[in-house]
């Protein structure tokens, strides 16, 4: 097949960005060629550029209000070099590029497939519900996400639920000697119990509740360090941001807590981990934490929220808590400190869910089948089958 892949950032910005990168190099690397549209380089373009035929570089995907002329020439300039790639598929991650999808799909036999990672918007935009219309499949990361979609207009029927893989190569535990390697590099002692938050640094991802669990797990336990790692949204107010950040220093103070900004790379921060905390308070579609937590081997504690839950599942499901509960979090944190010595056999148990459910190649069969049912009812017929090289390859 021939895809469009549509994104805003080439950034490490959050887990919807990492999720395109790696889906997106997995179809590649299964021999079907990807083009690329965006719209501002970082992080992650060298990365993008490693396996896509074509980048196009935009200013918008969307007319701006600030200058709307100039943006809606722009926009359909980039519509027009789009259509000229013939593409199979237009693959889009937000609802934002779903018009610019559906206009290089008009009047030609190419299908718009929507991933989605994140819930509707609240209210739903008047110009987004015929657009939503318009798209062939929709692939979401959670069945709790596509549900919340229900009623927007968009055709959740024909949804396919694709859980998010983790790379079980790069996220895997650490020996010892890398344990205590990283524990160092962070200045943790080596018998503390080390629980860590990576995530953006918002209200909504609850890091004010896990400070204050942390407080009494510390009271209760003590030997204990909470490590943060992030920072707030880059499309945060800086204001407002500022105002969080702050209140969690305040709640932090006298406390051992090391904070780090966002990093691109965690797997250092999971190897120097006992437990890994996704304290969301918002309906979190599935956070790539408890993902990458469980693949290193850890216990992870989660709140009962959004597509937790459908990962968290079974004994796993012992680690839910409800969100904004400080106490039952303590509580949770407070009866795996020490695992390491008490269930030695926990981190290999962590590990092997992560690989029973969550691998890369049981994501991108779904992907190329909602992809392949996409083209088939846009006209172009199924020609490849999943987990195969589309016609075209890489040329």
């Amino acid at each position: 097949m021939r895809i469009l892949a549509l994104s805003n950032q080439l950034d490490a910005a959050g887990g919807l960005e990492r999720t395109q990168l790696t889906n997106c190099a997995g179809l590649a690397a299964r021999g079907h060629r990807l083009d690329l549209v965006y719209v501002s380089d970082g992080a992650f373009s060298a990365d993008w550029r490693s396996f896509t035929t074509t980048t196009d570089r935009v200013t918008a995907t969307l007319p701006r209000r600030a200058a709307p002329f100039r943006s809606s020439w722009a926009a359909g300039s980039a519509v027009r070099r789009a259509r000229r790639l013939r593409s199979d598929v237009v693959y889009a991650y937000r609802y934002w590029d779903l018009p610019f999808a559906v206009a290089v799909a008009a009047r030609a036999p190419t299908a718009v497939v929507y991933h989605l990672c994140l819930p509707p918007p609240e209210p739903v935009p008047r110009w987004l519900r015929p657009v939503l219309a318009r798209v062939d499949a929709t692939v979401s990361v959670s069945a709790d996400t596509l549900d919340r979609w229900r009623g927007t207009g968009l055709p959740v029927n024909q949804g396919t639920v694709a859980l998010t893989s983790v790379d079980l190569d790069a996220y895997r535990p650490a020996p010892d000697a890398g344990r205590r390697a990283a524990r160092a590099a962070l200045g943790v002692g080596a018998d503390d119990f080390v629980v860590l938050f990576a995530g953006r640094l918002s209200p909504d991802k609850g890091v004010d509740v896990l400070v204050r669990a942390f407080g009494q797990l510390l009271r209760r336990a003590g030997d204990c360090r909470l490590v943060v790692v992030g920072s707030p949204g880059v499309n945060a107010d800086a204001t407002e941001a500022a105002r969080y950040t702050d209140q969690l220093h305040q709640l932090a103070q006298g406390l051992p807590v090391t904070w780090l900004p966002r990093q691109s790379d965690v797997t250092p921060m999971l190897a120097a981990a006992d437990v890994a905390v996704v304290p969301s308070l918002w309906p979190e579609p599935l956070a790539r934490s408890i993902l990458e937590g469980l693949a290193s081997g850890l216990p992870v504690v989660a709140t009962r929220v959004g597509g937790s839950p459908e990962i968290l599942t079974g004994w796993l499901a012992d680690w839910l808590v409800e969100p904004g509960d400080v106490d039952g979090l303590a509580a949770c944190l407070e009866g795996l400190h020490g695992w390491r010595r008490s269930r030695p056999d926990l981190g290999a148990r962590c590990r092997q869910a992560a690989q029973d459910r969550l691998t890369l190649d049981d994501e991108l069969d779904l992907i190329e089948a909602a992809m392949l049912g996409a083209r088939a009812r846009a006209g172009r017929g199924a020609v490849a089958e999943p987990g195969g090289p589309g016609p075209a390859g890489r040329s």
